[in-house]
């Protein structure tokens, strides 16, 4: 009897280290998962309300989605095996398999606003965890779901960086399909290339081209002169977008009308709380080397608002307070007086 009994526990003990195993098993991060980084809510372009980036084995896969949850942008790009072992090993390390469901403001912590939701997923065999960060802000996660965070960041950058040969064949595409040179535009030719340090990375590039009529934009019911017309244009891209291209200095390319700019100014506001600085502290962007004010604002209102702004200025005022002002064209005042800026 005591034999059985012995036999019995021994049968049972390494039945339930079987068991431990295979539940220690099934929460390890398997090579095979698909990570995702999903953000929604924050205040943004309406294209862009819903931004996910889905990293497997092979590829990272960033969608864009619309408030109707619309597809309206997507960028794949391969991943290799080192990139993709680094960031498993990563979610090992800092355990994030064993993290809280949800991270929220603690008490005494500030709250901050239209920054949205954030949401990171594994999905294996055996296994769906997700963390989410409500609302998406540094300070409310721990510093190793912060490391996780930061590594997407990167992820969703690479997704959408571009090399120098991608964009020249980008926005030479863009220029021969655009108004003024598909009406009687030839010789296209780069004069110069440059890339911004920021990452991803703004591309500008400077071509020449002839037109055999004077003006702009498709000029089909328009009385022309029939005259050679030397023409410079510069293109910038950015996340394989153009963003911006102007022909001789006047004429606006992508919204066909001479460009007019206003200066804005944005009334007092916390000089350590500039919608731009919030941005940048929330890391969905990354700089070679640390900003300026000025091309922190530009990225910012490049990325978040969709509007071209320059020459920004600051004046300290009382009890930490700035007022800044900046330059934009006309067609973008209706989105910055949105935003509660007038004009000066």
């Amino acid at each position: 009897m005591k034999r059985s009994l012995i036999v019995f526990l021994l049968a049972l003990i390494t039945l339930s280290a079987g068991c431990t195993e295979e539940i220690n098993d099934a929460t390890e991060i398997s090579d095979d998962a698909v990570i995702t980084h999903l953000t929604y809510g924050a205040f943004t372009l309406p294209e862009m309300a819903v931004q996910e980036l889905i990293v497997n084995s092979t590829a990272v896969n960033l969608s864009y989605y619309n408030y109707d949850n619309e597809l309206t942008a997507r960028y794949i790009k391969p991943i290799d095996e080192q990139t993709r072992s680094d960031l498993l090993d990563l979610m090992r390390n800092n355990d994030f398999t064993e993290m809280e469901d949800l991270y929220e403001p603690q008490e005494g912590q500030p709250i901050v606003a239209d920054t949205g939701t954030l949401e990171i997923t594994v999905v294996q065999e055996g296994m769906n965890k997700t963390v989410k960060v409500d609302p998406y802000f540094d300070d409310y996660m721990p510093a190793d779901l912060r490391e996780i965070n930061d590594a997407l960041v990167d992820l969703r950058s690479y997704a959408l960086s571009i090399s120098g040969d991608e964009a020249k064949v980008i926005a030479e595409d863009w220029i021969k399909s655009a108004p003024t040179y598909s009406f009687d535009g030839s010789g296209l030719v780069l004069e110069d290339y440059r890339s911004a340090e920021n990452y991803p990375e703004e591309h500008i590039l400077t071509y020449n081209f002839t037109s055999s009529h004077g003006g702009y934009g498709n000029r089909t019911s328009q009385m022309v002169t029939q005259v050679i017309t030397n023409h410079t244009i510069e293109v910038t891209l950015y996340n394989s977008n153009v963003v911006s291209a102007v022909i001789d200095g006047v004429w606006d390319e992508r919204e066909q009308n001479m460009l007019e700019f206003i200066r804005m100014d944005s009334g007092q506001m916390n000089c350590t709380q500039a919608p731009w600085q919030l941005w940048y502290a929330e890391g969905n962007i990354n700089f070679i080397k640390e900003p300026t004010e000025e091309e922190l604002a530009i990225a910012y209102f490049s990325t978040v608002h969709g509007i071209e702004v320059s020459n920004l200025s600051s004046a300290n005022q009382e009890d930490g307070r700035c007022r800044y002002g900046l330059t934009v064209k006309a067609e973008s005042v209706p989105v910055l007086e949105g935003l509660g800026w007038q004009k000066a």
